[in-house]
């Protein structure tokens, strides 16, 4: 099966912020399916290798980013760390911000998905994703994230720019874009690694998505998560 997500390069004008939105490379826990929320999980070898091959893929696209905003979380930081050192652009500004984290899962954190079920229906709960954040807080600290990033880039006359973040994040903020660009992304959950290319339009100032989960550099075929439970 061939790769059917269009292929995505650097932008050049002036009036458009790019935004290379990726997510983290895999841990063990999206392996094993335990929530992760804001717990702190570092990158597996898969994790790492992902990383690894974005970044040389950019480098052989000659892609690069002007700067890097990142959640905290270390499996975004490492992944920011290996995609920047294959990539050679080591030494790049890295501005890491804890509103693109992941949504705060209270006390399910931790829990396989199916023992999460089992908690949240002893606890009379319609699903577990009842505990923690909740949808309204999540979004706005995403919207925040979002657009404190693309602010600072805008003032510093950026125009292209990365921002590394979560597989539920990423969810939410295609969401939220959904309504401004008429994208249908809301239910997609991406690939580890995969990037989605959002442009910021600045005299309009809106958002447009361009293309979702781009996962070229892992090889043929679209890579996606199957199990909506997880988000």
């Amino acid at each position: 099966m061939t790769n059917s997500t269009p292929s995505y390069t650097d932008n050049n004008d002036t009036n458009i912020v790019r935004i290379f939105l990726i997510r983290h490379g895999q841990t063990d826990h999206n392996v094993k399916k335990i929530l992760q929320g804001h717990r702190d999980i570092s990158l597996n070898l898969t994790g790492i290798k992902q990383a690894q091959q974005l970044g040389e893929y950019l480098k052989e696209e000659g892609i690069t980013f002007e700067k890097v905003y990142s959640s905290d979380l270390k499996r975004c930081q490492e992944t920011t760390q290996e995609i920047l050192k294959l990539s050679n652009q080591e030494g790049l500004k890295v501005v890491l911000n804890s509103d693109l984290r992941e949504r705060f899962m209270g006390p399910i954190e931790g829990m396989h998905i199916s023992d999460a079920e089992k908690y949240a229906d002893k606890h009379g709960r319609g699903t577990f994703k009842d505990f923690g954040e909740d949808a309204v807080s999540f979004l706005g600290r995403l919207q925040r994230g979002v657009n404190s990033s693309v602010e600072d880039a805008t003032l510093n006359g950026l125009k292209n720019v990365a921002l590394v973040s979560h597989g539920g994040a990423i969810r939410g903020i295609l969401g939220w874009l959904q309504q401004q660009d008429g994208a249908d992304a809301s239910k997609i959950i991406v690939f580890n690694t995969s990037v989605t290319v959002i442009d910021y339009v600045i005299p309009d100032k809106k958002y447009h998505v361009k293309s979702v989960g781009n996962t070229r550099h892992l090889g043929e075929g679209n890579f996606m998560v199957s199990d909506l439970r997880l988000r």
